[in-house]
């Protein structure tokens, strides 16, 4: 998934050479925007079940859940923030943008016997709507609308075993193998909503800001690099 990141990080790259239009409003006719969320936090702390945080919005079930804690629950180790990246085609002298978006999620969560990872890739078409196209300023609402999958992977951790001899007596023990599996990828529906973002930054570079809820959490930061 990395590899993939940066080939086509070096692609947009190699792209921007031959084109930067924009329109009447200053947006670029073609972009291509990077984004960190911050859709693992309240998952990670709170416990909430993987299929309803992902599907519904993990902070949102935050709130549902009250953000009660069982101590018993495994705990969160380790995790990678939800990053996507996308490309936004926005039809000139208009209002409106659309494009696809690719995205992934990682966290882990460790017991006493073993480590599971949670992988959460996503594929979204991401549409936008400019309420304020005008200045370096510009206010836009969207709506994120695609699949994602729940990837998950055990490793057991190997269990002592003892020797004995003869006469019963444990002479030494040694470790057994760490075993490891995977479940079936689950497919389901995502949606974010987004009611305010903000591209903040000139024609070319520019910074963006989103609230919303959904798969992705309350608060995206990235930056919106035009080609």
């Amino acid at each position: 998934m990395k590899k993939f990141f940066v080939v086509l990080m070096l692609l947009v790259c190699s792209s921007s050479l031959f084109a930067q239009d924009v329109d009447k409003y200053g947006i670029p006719i073609d972009s291509f925007n990077v984004q960190v969320a911050d859709a693992y936090v309240p998952t990670a702390f709170t416990g909430v079940g993987t299929a309803l945080g992902l599907a519904i919005g993990v902070g949102l079930a935050a709130i549902l859940t009250g953000g009660n804690v069982d101590v018993e629950a495994p705990q969160f180790k380790g995790w990678i923030p939800y990053i996507s990246v996308g490309y936004d085609h926005h039809f000139a002298d208009t209002r409106w943008t659309l494009g696809p978006e690719l995205g992934y999620w990682h966290y882990g969560l460790v017991s006493d016997d073993s480590y599971e990872h949670i992988h959460f890739p996503t594929l979204v078409a991401a549409g936008k709507f400019f309420y304020k196209p005008a200045g370096i300023c510009k206010l836009y609402g969207g709506v994120n609308l695609g699949v994602g999958s729940v990837l998950t992977n055990t490793v057991k951790y190997g269990t002592p075993k003892t020797k004995a001899s003869d006469e019963g007596d444990t002479v030494g023990s040694s470790e057994g193998s760490d075993t490891s599996s995977s479940s079936s990828p689950s497919i389901f529906p995502v949606v974010q909503l987004t009611p305010i973002g903000m591209r903040l930054g000139s024609e070319k570079v520019a910074f963006t800001a989103e609230l919303g809820v959904g798969y992705k959490g309350f608060l995206q930061l990235g930056v919106n690099l035009a080609l």
